[in-house]
């Protein structure tokens, strides 16, 4: 599945960007458009608490999730 630059949009603004890690309402470490640890073969990292990315990863991290994990399910 090849998503659009609208559909990716559409996401962004639904999902909000965090570039600096947190915790989520169930207490998981998640960075940028929802990104935890359990993507860790599209990060390559673990997501920990002191943890800051820059917006251009975050926009990275996303299409590849879409790309690799979610696209291919839809």
């Amino acid at each position: 599945m090849k998503i659009s630059e609208k559909g990716l949009a559409l996401i962004k603004k639904f999902e909000g960007c965090r570039l600096t890690a947190y915790q989520d309402a169930v207490g998981v470490w998640t960075i940028g458009y929802g990104t935890t640890t359990a993507d860790k073969s599209i990060t390559g990292t673990t997501i920990c608490q002191g943890l800051r990315i820059s917006q251009k990863t975050a926009d990275e991290w996303l299409r590849e999730s879409i790309n690799r994990k979610y696209g291919p399910k839809v």
